[in-house]
């Protein structure tokens, strides 16, 4: 029999000479959740920095203008005596109030807001995972002070509007127009929030792309009406003489059930987030140098393919003769047949081992099927070897797979009920639908669209707001001028497109500054989206159409105010 050859100078360099030591803080603990959820978590609060510096430009927008209209009153304290100090603190103790009040309303909201947003990271598993949505004393210290100080920053804005009070203009009865500079100020920071919502807007759409291009992937089984689930029967107290022979029971019990099309069994199951792989050796084949051997290696009971629907492309299927004590045999994925022999067909009768396993290459390569995604639904398709589970001496737990006639939700019951009868004492782990399961892989995928969308709606209607407090109040401002136009002969619809005409020149110029920078940003994206690119052209046309429809929506009310204007009124008030 063939032996394996000595590891390649790449396996010796690398796990040798180059090997290293990480060490990690115990405070931390270790988690591989925290290298899956990592980049999102760092591009969600990315978002977050967004809206929140989007609802302070708004905060800071609205304050200008309502310190517009307290300009009088803001005079008349003046001149009865109050000193320059006395109204800059009220106006920051406003200010201070007003953070306050956002800060105790964010902190009886965050508990709920977590709870949900710790479901859609698990799914059915969130009990499972080592997340809380209480709050500890950090976070409330952060909360508290991130409001206070973000509105105290922002009430600064309109007390230094009076700090030099004009007393004897702003004492008079008539309405002045505002500043040119004043109103160009706000226009620019309204067109800061148009710009801010339209980057959220972007990568809303692109997260939506990614997760409705990840929903259509063929994942290489037909994943109707087939049930999952899993046991150790050592966890149950059974030995490893006993192991085999209970999963038989099993496979027979459920194949009895009422509906049943097909059952079987795998160690290392499709989309189960889980991996089974190593390093190879086949017969006759020179590998070259620094070539990646490692594969999958699953191992699954008779009558898998079948139940899967996963196509047998040559050769055969596993079969009960396939036992411990009968020749080694494997079953190939047609990315591992291409690979190393250009054909499903050229890759029967070949020989493989398995690093480690005795230095031998006695395993035939007996059948060739089609490939499946393995662990993830985004990952690339691996190069798979097949084993057959009653061939290998581990009593290892295995993950059955049902594939009923009826609807899954329906079998469920009858699994859990059958399993009873077997043993009670077995406890079945993640007993569900494959399409449960798919949408659980999908858990990050999914909480990262619905933040990016739920961020995106709360900054287009920030950025709506935000413009109409600032249409409103120009447009009350421009009352003279307006009833001059209506006395000339100017008609209403023509006064409603002067407000719009503006609103929509103010949105066209943010989007224009906000575009390539939302393509720039969009690179930091990358790695999390699947099958669209950072320019999609579809995003950027329907979240531009979305934003120019949202801000002329926020303008229509000032503009209907506007076109309502008494010319004889106007004039007279002034």
């Amino acid at each position: 029999m063939a032996k394996i050859p000595n590891a390649s100078e790449r396996l010796r360099r690398t796990y040798l000479d180059e090997s290293h030591l990480l060490v990690l803080d115990s405070a931390r603990g270790f988690s591989p959740l925290r290298d899956q959820i990592g980049t999102p978590v760092l591009i969600v609060m990315g978002m977050v920095v967004l809206l929140l510096l989007m609802a302070c430009v708004n905060v800071s927008s609205l304050l200008l203008v309502r310190a517009a209209g307290r300009v009088r009153e803001m005079s008349l304290r003046y001149a009865m005596g109050a000193g320059r100090w006395q109204i800059i603190r009220q106006l920051l103790a406003e200010g201070m109030l007003l953070g306050l009040i956002g800060g105790v309303l964010a902190l009886l909201l965050a508990p709920a807001v977590s709870s949900l947003l710790i479901r859609q990271i698990a799914g059915s598993t969130a009990t499972d995972l080592p997340f809380s949505s209480s709050l500890d004393t950090r976070i409330l210290l952060f909360t508290f002070a991130l409001a206070l100080v973000v509105s105290v920053l922002f009430s600064l804005a309109p007390a230094l509007r009076f700090l030099h009070p004009d007393l004897a203009n702003s004492l008079k009865q008539q309405s002045a127009t505002s500043a040119s500079g004043q109103l160009r100020f706000r226009r620019a920071l309204v067109g800061a929030q148009i710009g801010l919502s339209l980057l959220l807007l972007i990568g809303a759409g692109l997260f939506v792309r990614t997760l409705h291009n990840l929903r259509r992937v063929d994942v290489g089984f037909a994943t109707d009406h087939l049930v999952t689930f899993g046991i150790d029967p050592r966890l149950a107290g059974y030995d490893k003489d006993q192991v085999f022979p209970l999963y038989r029971r099993v496979l027979q019990t459920l194949s009895a059930l009422p509906g049943t099309r097909a059952v079987a069994g795998t160690d290392d199951p499709d989309l189960g987030d889980t991996n089974d792989d190593g390093n190879i050796v086949i017969a006759g084949y020179n590998e070259r140098e620094d070539e990646d051997m490692q594969v999958e290696q699953p191992a699954v009971t008779p009558g898998y393919f079948a139940t899967m629907q996963t196509p047998l492309l040559a050769g055969r299927d596993f079969t009960e003769d396939d036992a411990v004590d009968k020749p080694q045999v494997a079953v190939v994925n047609l990315a591992f047949a291409r690979h190393y022999f250009g054909t499903p067909q050229n890759a029967l009768g070949h020989f493989l081992g398995f690093r480690g396993h005795q230095g031998k290459m006695d395993t035939e390569i007996v059948g060739v099927v089609g490939d499946t995604r393995h662990a993830r639904v985004r990952d690339d398709v691996k190069r798979t070897v097949y084993r057959p589970r009653f061939q290998l001496d581990n009593p290892s737990g295995l993950v059955f797979l049902v594939r009923t006639w009826q609807p899954p939700d329906a079998a469920l019951s009858g699994i859990r009920g059958a399993m009873q009868q077997l043993d009670s004492k077995l406890a079945l782990s993640n007993l569900w639908t494959t399409d449960a399961q798919i949408a659980d892989n999908l858990s990050v995928e999914r909480l990262i669209a619905l933040l990016a969308v739920s961020f995106g709606v709360l900054a287009i209607l920030l950025s709506a707001i935000g413009l109409y407090g600032v249409l409103a109040y120009a447009t009350a401002q421009r009352t003279r001028e307006i009833g001059i136009r209506m006395a000339l002969g100017a008609q209403r619809s023509s006064v409603m497109r002067l407000v719009l005409a503006d609103v929509l020149w103010l949105a066209g110029i943010s989007i224009a500054v906000s575009l390539p920078v939302s393509l720039l940003l969009a690179r930091l994206l990358r790695s999390e989206l699947y099958g669209v690119s950072i320019s999609d052209p579809l995003t950027l046309l329907i979240e531009t159409l979305l934003v120019c429809a949202v801000a002329s929506l926020a303008a229509l009310i000032p503009a209907r105010r506007a076109a309502l204007v008494d010319p004889m009124k106007a004039l007279r008030s002034e």
